[in-house]
């Protein structure tokens, strides 16, 4: 075997290390950790706000903050954000506030159990719940109802997805914005457990999702890091070809860490350019 050879068996090794380092790393994010402490509050940034509290269909309250952008800038585009497994929705004010500068209108809202939402006893264990779809089609209901722009659409991350994936069957919006895009719950169950030895579960209508996802033909924006190991750029592509309006942006970053990729002058530059040149092709 010649130097070359081994270079090249040696560098082949460096790249499976790394790829198995990340996969890790993607998956060590995936737990239901919700929060009830906020680490921010809307008061500490420059926008005007708005605390709600909006009811479920199954009589649970959700506490929601509204974020409204300068009269100037205003776009007349709503955000709702169906953020992911853990935290709260205070974890997400600096990039919406940044959002919110470039004109879009924001609705954070906490699912049950999450910040100041109603209680819900929670089994970590669970890669989601059927109930967190249910609170997002609350939001959505309200949303429609209360804020009058001239467009509606769904930012979601990873776990979001399957809300957002779910909600909007049966209740429409005009767009989503999506990042960490779940293409197959069962598949991530699988993988986690295969690299971890831990079992995770699914809630009971977790085998309706490929019907809801084929049904998802609104146009999307799917943001996709080059290296993350469970919702993979390979992932959003397949969903892609529901709608041809639809796009993918890559980044070379993992899990959930294309706002930061993505940045330039300011926090979320290109994410937020990207998402804003999409609108202007729909």
């Amino acid at each position: 075997m010649n130097d070359l050879t081994i270079n090249d068996v040696m560098k082949e090794f460096k790249n499976i290390g790394l790829m198995v380092i990340t996969l890790l790393f993607s998956i060590g994010a995936w737990a239901l950790k919700p929060e009830k402490k906020y680490v921010e509050h809307p008061s500490d940034f420059k926008f005007k706000y708005k605390e709600n509290t909006i009811t479920t269909a199954d009589q649970v309250s959700l506490k929601s903050w509204i974020c409204y952008p300068d009269v100037k800038t205003d776009n007349k585009i709503t955000l709702i954000l169906a953020y992911g497994d853990a935290g709260n929705m205070s974890y997400w004010l600096r990039q919406a506030s940044e959002l919110v500068k470039a004109g879009y209108t924001i609705v954070l809202f906490d699912y049950r159990g999450f910040g100041g939402s109603q209680d819900f006893a929670i089994d970590e264990k669970y890669l989601y719940y059927d109930e967190f779809a249910t609170d997002l089609a609350a939001m959505i209901q309200w949303t429609k109802k209360e804020i009058k722009n001239e467009c509606l659409g769904i930012w979601s991350l990873s776990m979001g997805s399957i809300m957002a994936t779910i909600a909007i069957e049966k209740n429409p919006v005009d767009f989503m914005v999506a990042e960490g895009f779940v293409m197959d719950p069962f598949e991530i169950v699988k993988i986690i457990k295969q690299y971890k030895e831990e079992e995770y579960k699914l809630p009971p209508n977790a085998s309706l999702y490929a019907a809801a996802l084929s049904q998802l033909k609104i146009p999307c924006l799917f943001f996709a890091g080059r290296r993350d190991g469970l919702t993979t750029i390979d992932d959003s592509m397949r969903v892609k070809f529901l709608n041809p309006k639809s796009e993918v942006i890559q980044f070379n970053a993992g899990h959930l860490q294309g706002f930061q990729s993505l940045s330039s002058t300011s926090h979320g530059k290109k994410y937020i350019d990207g998402i804003t040149a999409f609108l202007a092709k729909l």
